[in-house]
């Protein structure tokens, strides 16, 4: 072969291989998943006693095939907590097991081992989770107990349009600004009435506290149904309370957003506890989270 054609047939060999790879990252695999992706579980249909299927979950997945994992999961007596590190192996599936102890409160000690299965892709995932818990309390009885195995959706976050009357009926994942241990805590939210209500609103937070009396902990908020506006704004204000052995707290949970003509939603959200001396009355602390942004897809 003559020294140009043999120029000329490397040339084209070259560009071959160079085209053919392309093609295989094209179309022989996906995009690797990498980012922060958000959602957990809303049992449908919606009502007081599905809680137990309820949980939160959120992953924060690195471009080399790294993952942490964040995520709350109710069990009989009490909330169990999912918290570690894995790596994502073929077609994007996980296993993940671990054991993470939270202190809730002084003198006591709750202990979660959770086993984590998924596949997770560039645009967001889906799988299982269940908790054993183990709960150790001062001068009580230690309880163990077994969550439900939960089927979990996660999605990563999407930016949201304008303003635009809710779905229908829809499930909604998503994260919100806040860091958890790996993650961004995640919220999920389930949306019906011809999107003019929101029956349920989950989400996973972690309020710091002023003085550092009180213990700090990543916890759950659950927000039962409220309305949303024609436009499909929406705009809810909780306040409850509670008694524990020494002090007392007081609760205000606000969250705001709307959805767009996608049937997506944002918006921010806050939790403020407020806790005071059983005994005296006396402030003891104050914890909050601050002012968060969040967004959630279907």
């Amino acid at each position: 072969m003559s020294q140009p054609r043999l120029r000329r047939a490397l040339a084209l060999a070259t560009a071959f291989a160079a085209t053919a790879a392309t093609a295989g990252i094209a179309f022989g695999q996906a995009a690797a998943p990498s980012g922060n992706f958000g959602g957990g579980a809303i049992a449908v249909p919606v009502k007081q006693t599905t809680v137990a299927k309820d949980m939160v979950l959120s992953i924060r997945a690195g471009t080399d095939g790294r993952i942490g994992v964040d995520g709350q999961i109710y069990a009989r007596c009490g909330l169990g907590t999912i918290s570690g590190d894995g790596r994502i192996g073929s077609e994007g599936r996980f296993t993940l097991r671990g054991a993470v102890t939270r202190r809730p409160l002084v003198g006591a000690r709750h202990t979660s081992t959770f086993v984590v299965r998924g596949t997770l892709t560039a645009d967001g995932g889906t799988g299982t989770a269940n908790v054993k818990l183990r709960v150790r309390t001062k001068g009580r009885a230690t309880r163990t107990c077994t969550s439900r195995t939960v089927t979990w959706t996660v999605r990563r976050p999407t930016d949201v349009g304008a303003l635009a009357p809710g779905p229908a009926e829809a499930t909604l994942y998503g994260v919100t600004s806040q860091r958890a241990a790996r993650a961004r805590h995640g919220i999920v939210l389930h949306a019906a009435s011809g999107g003019r209500r929101i029956e349920r609103a989950t989400f996973g937070y972690r309020a710091k506290c002023d003085r550092g009396r009180i213990v700090e902990s990543d916890d759950v908020n659950i927000s039962p149904e409220f309305d949303v506006a024609a436009d499909g704004s929406f705009r809810v204000v909780e306040r409850f309370k509670a008694t524990f052995a020494d002090v007392k707290v007081s609760t205000t949970v606000v969250l705001r957003g709307g959805f767009d003509a996608a049937g997506n939603a944002a918006g921010r959200l806050s939790v403020t506890e407020r806790y005071a001396s059983r005994r005296s009355g006396k402030r003891v602390d104050v914890c909050a989270t601050g002012t968060r942004s969040w967004s959630a897809r279907q």
